[in-house]
């Protein structure tokens, strides 16, 4: 009986030391997590001081009222423009009022437009701004995507027929260069790499990047973008999958009927004009062949000066973009959707301003870009040329025509400048 009592009270001598040292692992661990979790703020100090330091509530105020040049320069759009557009996004990103504090709709567009303007880091918008990181980079993401929900309709062109002539004609008049709708495109837009993406997105020129495939007007706006196609994309592939390039390829983007640009021409198709990176089809021009020790014929190279004459303009779109919205200086630091959603955003902000800022009698842009060495505005940065984007094969309709425009421009069409211009080569 006393053997059996002993054994008893060693169980239970066993039991008891286990569930102290249970307890005690516990009271460490919980003491451990704690003192990791455990900030000294709750807010940090600085962040509280954002309605007495904070760049929106302090110099964005101090800018409007007394240097409206440097205030345009800070956001780049004026003051008038600025409360435009609050009107037009305001609904959407407008926060719960759940605090006497709460980020107003003019802050976060603010801070969003400072970050496109500047290239700066989110970090630098937190500092400047005094709102909290996470904060900062739901925020532009939010911004970046309402501004292109809400303005890419109303700013960019809806493939319509009346349309499309309307263009035709300022292009003609502009670039004299008939029956042309505008010029197209690519852009590799660089970013640092995505977390767990791989080489999904890792280009063959040895950075990652997203490509931005764009056609513009004759006054350097955008009328058609192509945005998120990954940088590692086959060149061929990347045309012939976008929506844009489908359009292009299927010849569905409701282009006005053929028309005559002189009596014995023949009905001639509507065209977009492109580099040697795009394939040659009845709906796109691209130059003839020839570089190094092959020389062209006088007339095919008449064809190449006019059409990389006309093809200047989506060049000087995108430079002035990136002049505009210095994001696009270095390589993004941004996660996928942000780099995305800042894109479309540059992109509509580009016409929106323009539009607005010209409505308004104010210039959009200084210096002068129709100039025959005119370069200023080639795009530096984290927008690098795309390379090959369709084969070298053609119909022989396109052929055709192409033949029968370098038939014009030396001809009907032709002009003083150009035979100026191929002399000084």
């Amino acid at each position: 009986m006393e053997n059996q009592e002993l054994q008893w009270y060693n169980y239970f001598i066993k039991i008891h030391r286990r569930n102290v040292l249970l307890v005690y692992l516990a009271i460490s661990h919980k003491k451990k997590k704690n003192q990791r979790s455990k900030s000294k703020w709750h807010v940090q100090p600085f962040l509280k001081e954002r309605i007495v330091h904070g760049h929106y509530h302090c110099l964005t105020s101090e800018l409007q009222l007394t240097n409206s040049e440097q205030y345009q320069n800070f956001i780049r759009m004026s003051a008038s423009t600025f409360e435009e557009l609050v009107c037009l996004v305001g609904p959407k990103i407008k926060r719960f009022p759940s605090r006497p504090d709460i980020i107003s709709v003019g802050e976060i567009l603010t801070a969003t437009l400072r970050y496109l303007a500047s290239g700066e880091s989110m970090m630098s918008i937190t500092y400047g701004f005094r709102i909290g990181k996470a904060t900062v980079s739901k925020l532009i993401l939010q911004c970046c995507e309402v501004l292109w929900d809400t303005l890419n309709q109303k700013v960019l062109v809806v493939p319509d027929t009346f349309k499309w002539a309307q263009l035709a004609v300022d292009f003609e008049r502009i670039w004299q260069v008939p029956n042309c709708i505008g010029s197209i495109d690519g852009k590799h837009i660089i970013h640092q790499a995505f977390a767990n993406s791989g080489c999904e997105h890792y280009n063959y020129k040895g950075f990652h990047s997203i490509i931005l495939l764009a056609m513009c007007d004759a006054n350097y706006n955008f009328t058609l973008v192509d945005i998120g196609a990954a940088g590692r994309c086959s060149d061929g592939g990347v045309f012939s999958n976008s929506e844009m390039g489908k359009g292009f390829i299927h010849n569905n983007l409701n282009f006005p009927a053929d028309k005559e640009i002189h009596e014995n021409s023949g009905p001639i198709p509507y065209y977009a004009l492109g580099d040697e990176a795009f394939p040659l089809l009845s709906n796109l021009m691209r130059p003839y062949p020839g570089r190094g020790k092959r020389k062209l014929p006088l007339k095919e190279s008449i064809f190449n000066y006019r059409l990389s004459r006309g093809r200047r303009t989506i060049e000087n779109t995108f430079g002035l973009m990136a002049s505009k919205w210095r994001i696009f200086r270095k390589p993004i630091i941004a996660g996928h959707k942000t780099v995305n959603a800042i894109t479309k955003a540059a992109v509509v902000l580009h016409n929106f301003v323009k539009l607005s800022e010209n409505n308004a009698g104010v210039r959009y842009y200084s210096g002068t870009l129709d100039t025959e060495q005119s370069n200023q505005w080639e795009p530096q940065g984290a927008l690098e040329p795309v390379h090959r984007l369709g084969t070298n094969t053609y119909t022989a309709d396109a052929k055709a025509i192409r033949d029968k425009l370098k038939d014009y421009f030396s001809a009907e069409g032709a002009t003083l400048f150009q035979y100026e211009r191929l002399i000084n080569l």
